[in-house]
């Protein structure tokens, strides 16, 4: 019987050592990656989990220190970790149902701007602000606010430029807040809740620029009156309404021209008679510059619309409650967002 001849020599033997090895050392160098690549990852995540919800910002142009926060449900413990010399504070997009007193006094000496937007804030302490005598911007708009109580502002007096409750559901602002702030500049209270503000109050910031107001359930009158007050003051009011722009000129002309008092609905009676003339003469241009389209029937809906045509009178009343009537058939809109509502 004859059996295979199998010589190992010394050097086979290294080879196949060395074969083993290598695939052995490769085998370990892929599962090392592997193991690394995990380890990484899983320190990635766990530093984003524990990493703070707060960052400290330098601008060297201005030299402002800025602290900026989100997504916070508690105030006290993030606020330690801001610089004592911070001048602009910006909390956003979080969920802060009440602001305690206190909170911002360490920063008093510095703070400049406090911008606490969209976090949900329903409450703010009497104190809350207490001590930022250097404030000039108070911005809380898109929050939950039902009212502004003169408290906040005791120590922004002399400071204060800008204040900014938009977007909230403030019902009242305490008529001391005007007497309390103569340096603001810039006022904006637009989409809210607010139906009556003392008009005669804003007399006494003499130094008011900018305002925006609409968006509020204001009666026609109110409104008028408001924005012959900002008007007499040359104060610019940002977000007017395009045509209530118009509007208000005409009551503004009615009254003068003794058509009638506010709130007498004699006033828009006189309005709906000078918004018909105006129709009336624009579609007659129109009508003669435009062939064709619509103009022919919308030219003849005006004509039948002004009294003096269609009854043989002026009774404008009945037109305007014709309109109001209209206002009712047609799809609803929320009073509090109609800048013109006729009648409340």
């Amino acid at each position: 019987m004859c059996r295979p001849h199998i010589r190992f020599t010394r050097r086979s033997l290294s080879r196949g050592l060395l074969v083993n090895s290598t695939v052995s050392s490769r085998s370990s160098s892929t599962t090392m990656k592997q193991l690394l690549i995990i380890y990484l990852l899983c320190t990635f995540f766990q530093a984003a989990l524990l990493a703070s919800p707060c960052v400290r910002i330098t601008y060297k142009r201005t030299n402002d220190v800025g602290f900026q926060c989100t997504q916070l449900t508690t105030l006290q413990q993030h606020l330690d970790e801001a610089w004592t010399n911070t001048t602009i504070i910006t909390i956003f997009d979080s969920n802060i149902p009440n602001i305690p007193g206190h909170n911002f006094a360490r920063f008093g000496a510095t703070l400049v701007t406090l911008d606490l937007h969209e976090s949900g804030i329903q409450t703010c302490d009497a104190q809350a602000f207490v001590g930022l005598t250097k404030l000039k911007k108070l911005m809380l708009w898109g929050n939950k606010l039902t009212s502004v109580p003169g408290d906040w502002f005791v120590n922004m007096q002399h400071s204060l430029q800008t204040l900014d409750v938009s977007f909230n559901f403030i019902r009242w602002i305490d008529y001391t807040v005007f007497q309390m702030l103569p340096n603001l500049e810039n006022f904006y209270f637009d989409y809210n809740q607010l139906s009556y503000i003392d008009y005669n109050m804003f007399a006494y910031l003499g130094n008011l620029k900018k305002a925006k107001f609409s968006k509020n359930p204001w009666s026609w009158p109110y409104r008028a009156r408001l924005t012959w007050q900002l008007e007499n003051q040359k104060v610019e009011m940002l977000d007017t309404w395009e045509d209530w722009n118009w509007m208000n000129a005409v009551i503004k002309d009615c009254v003068e021209s003794g058509r009638g008092e506010l709130p007498s609905d004699k006033v828009l009676d006189c309005v709906v008679e000078k918004l018909l003339a105006f129709t009336y003469e624009t579609f007659s241009t129109q009508e003669r510059s435009s062939p064709g389209g619509c103009s022919e029937q919308t030219m003849r809906l005006v004509r039948c619309m002004r009294p003096s045509n269609a009854t043989g009178d002026t009774d404008y009343e009945t037109v305007r409650r014709i309109l109001e009537d209209y206002s009712t058939i047609l799809p609803s809109m929320q009073r509090a967002l109609s800048p013109f509502p006729l009648k409340r």
